[in-house]
């Protein structure tokens, strides 16, 4: 008999239902946890910058997953939320010289307010003007902010003079946090405020707000037959997912040390999209993966130089390749187009999954059958 693994036992004690309960918030404990060790790997090259800014797009991109992956809408502006969490909690710290906790809540409640003005009037438009309408008002949030309004966003310089409190300070490359008297990584507070957020958005999913979500995604007219108020269900998906947003724009403020323009851009809206569908917008999972797949890509791709076949250590052939590498984003999309011709509804995250299953249910018959 072979030996049960850490995963089964752990599923046998707690049983079917209670392991079911615990199984995603173990798997966001576990990948703070594995961050940072997966990143100091030597073909990956990334540093705790790297990785706070890994988690925190990996928020963004599971707050944009309520509204796409679980609401089914469309959105081509969803930067302007995270923007509005991030000049909200800069301008609160630079020029009203507000408590971090208060600037950050009323950027986040800033974005939301938004968020429920901008769905109250486009969500039951249809797919495609939702969408446009959205890129619509994305364009003009980032003019406004481009514009520097009343001198307090900063035009194109944006906002970085007192836009970090007191407590994160930088010491020999690294930054800490201090905080009650206890000094700590930075990593740690940006790690924190992810597992808080991503729980919180596990609870929204698999309540019975997100499974009403899912079933007005897969067949709205159904839905509305029975009786569901679909508009209201489309605002409150998209208030939710603007204010968490939101929050991953309070974390990037903290990680850049201020607010930049390019935080609002309507690129960025596009790149959440791409890591969404890349990483599987079908699954809770399927986010993170698409932003860490998405750095990864950026950080390893853009940083190799040398290709020496056929092994580094017995190099024949010595390629220079650090030309054709930088435009790492056309090797990212030609993996994307890959992905979507083999896996077009699992992504990465499900691709792999699936891939994993098969593997051990192979394993499993072989066992069986010996």
């Amino acid at each position: 008999m072979s030996e049960e693994s850490p995963v089964t036992r752990l599923r046998d004690a707690l049983g079917p239902a209670s392991f079911s309960n615990v199984r995603t918030p173990i798997g966001i404990l576990l990948v703070v946890l594995l961050l940072r060790p997966v990143l100091q790997l030597e073909f990956v090259l990334g540093g705790d910058y790297i990785a706070t800014s890994i988690l925190i797009w990996m928020l963004f991109a599971s707050a944009y997953n309520l509204l796409l992956g679980y609401g089914g809408l469309l959105s081509f502006g969803h930067a302007m939320f995270m923007g509005a969490g991030s000049y909200g909690i800069a301008i609160g710290l630079a020029h009203i010289d507000l408590p971090f906790v208060v600037a950050g809540a009323i950027g986040v409640f800033v974005a939301a307010v938004l968020a429920y003005g901008i769905g109250q009037l486009t969500v039951h438009r249809g797919e495609i003007y939702f969408a446009m309408l959205t890129l619509a008002f994305g364009m003009a949030a980032h003019f406004i902010v481009n514009a520097n309004p009343f001198d307090l966003t900063g035009g194109a310089d944006g906002i970085r003079a007192g836009a970090v409190p007191g407590w994160i300070s930088s010491f020999r490359g690294q930054t800490l946090v201090t905080l009650w008297g206890i000094e700590f990584e930075f990593y740690l507070l940006i790690a924190f405020m992810f597992v808080i957020a991503m729980i919180a958005l596990w609870q929204i999913v698999r309540s019975p707000f997100g499974r009403t979500l899912v079933a007005i995604r897969d067949n709205e007219e159904l839905a509305r037959s029975m009786g569901i108020a679909t508009h209201q269900y489309k605002v409150r998906a998209f208030t939710l997912s603007g204010a968490f947003s939101a929050i991953a724009g309070t974390m990037l403020v903290l990680n850049n040390s201020g607010a930049a323009l390019e935080d609002i851009a309507v690129l960025q809206s596009g790149n959440v999209l791409l890591m969404t569908i890349f990483g599987g917008m079908n699954y809770f999972f399927g986010p993170v993966m698409g932003a860490f797949s998405w750095f990864v890509a950026r950080e390893t791709l853009t940083t190799f130089e040398v290709l020496a076949l056929p092994l580094t250590e017995f190099a024949i052939v010595s390629i220079d390749v650090s030309g054709i590498l930088t435009f790492w984003q056309f090797f990212f999309g030609l993996a994307f187009v890959i992905l979507v011709l083999i896996a077009p509804e699992e992504g990465i995250y499900g691709f792999l999954r699936t891939q994993v299953v098969k593997l051990l249910e192979l394993a499993r018959r072989r066992v069986d059958n010996e």
